[in-house]
């Protein structure tokens, strides 16, 4: 109920994300978040949707997967800056041995990939295992010298959580008791493939107050209750530009998209955000203490929700 929200002109901003036409003609809003870490501002859903309404994230997933390997990062399981624990990539003279794991955040590990390299269907809805699709893939530049948005990076690094866990028990534990539970993620589910492989490039399903808690997470330097969850600055370390970025639009930083000012003058510098299809976003954004979540069913074909003016139109709202 927006009653209970006080700021009538981001009640009516919220509201307006819902209508079709304000932030992108054909685009369909199911919910919206404004929060702190000390208080939502505003909260809206459409109908048939609540708090407790859990859908498909896609790309979003990646965002949560390097939050994952964060806690890792903090427990000492595994290092960025040394090469992915890939079983299939350590026999003598594979090239793919050098691939780190940063290069895989970074979307920079130069493996061929298909269609810009976000087309894994085979995986998402074939039943392929992830370790046979991903693992195979040919070297075609130099890890870290090439930026192709790539799923399969996405899936490996997280396979190569699992390489450096070992046990395929406390692996398939590990997102959940290790973060998700420990911040109250607890409406939010994580698919595998047969082999119990995370397909955390897409295949997550959760609700608009569960990735608010995620990006509170972050607001918080990677500390939720007094308890440290992921290394200190980590925030700073996946909102920092990878070494090659995109060509043109938002930069990227290791699985979360960056805004910088002198592209986006109407955005806090310092905002990184989610992204994933269909219009799933959560933009954080340290200067303000403030984490917005819009989520959304838009035609990926015809619709696309203009989130560079719905959030300089919040964040004008709440100043």
């Amino acid at each position: 109920d927006v009653d209970e929200f006080k700021n009538q002109k981001l009640n009516q901003i919220i509201h307006n994300a819902f209508d079709s036409k304000t932030y992108g003609d054909g685009t369909y809003t199911t919910s919206v978040i404004v929060t702190t870490p000390d208080q939502i501002l505003g909260e809206e859903y459409r109908d048939g949707f609540n708090i407790k309404t859990a859908h498909r994230t896609w790309s979003v997933a990646k965002s949560i997967a390097v939050t994952v390997i964060g806690a890792a990062v903090d427990d000492g399981i595994i290092d960025v800056k040394a090469p992915a624990q890939i079983a299939e990539w350590k026999r003598p003279g594979d090239p793919r041995g050098k691939i780190t794991l940063e290069n895989l955040l970074n979307m920079g590990s130069g493996l061929h990939h298909n269609r810009a390299g976000n087309r894994t269907d085979d995986v998402y809805f074939g039943g392929m295992l992830m370790s046979d699709w991903s693992t195979g893939l040919s070297l075609e530049a130099k890890p870290g010298t090439r930026w192709k948005y790539a799923n399969n990076d996405t899936m490996l690094a997280v396979r190569s959580l699992r390489g450096a866990i070992g046990d395929r028990q406390t692996y398939l534990e590990y997102p959940f008791k290790e973060v998700l539970y420990k911040i109250g993620m607890l409406d939010t589910k994580l698919e595998t493939d047969w082999d119990g492989n995370f397909i955390m490039s897409s295949q997550v399903w959760t609700t608009a107050r569960d990735l608010g808690r995620l990006g509170i997470l972050y607001l918080n330097d990677g500390v939720w209750q007094g308890e440290r969850i992921l290394p200190k600055g980590w925030g700073d370390y996946v909102s920092t530009p990878a070494k090659v970025e995109p060509s043109r639009g938002a930069g990227y930083g290791a699985q979360w998209w960056l805004y910088p000012v002198s592209k986006f003058p109407d955005l806090p510098a310092d905002m990184y955000m989610a992204n994933g299809n269909r219009g799933q976003r959560i933009m954080v954004i340290p200067s303000r203490d403030i984490v917005i979540i819009r989520r959304g069913h838009d035609d990926s074909t015809v619709a696309r929700f203009d989130v560079v003016a719905f959030t300089r139109d919040v964040l004008k709202a709440v100043e």
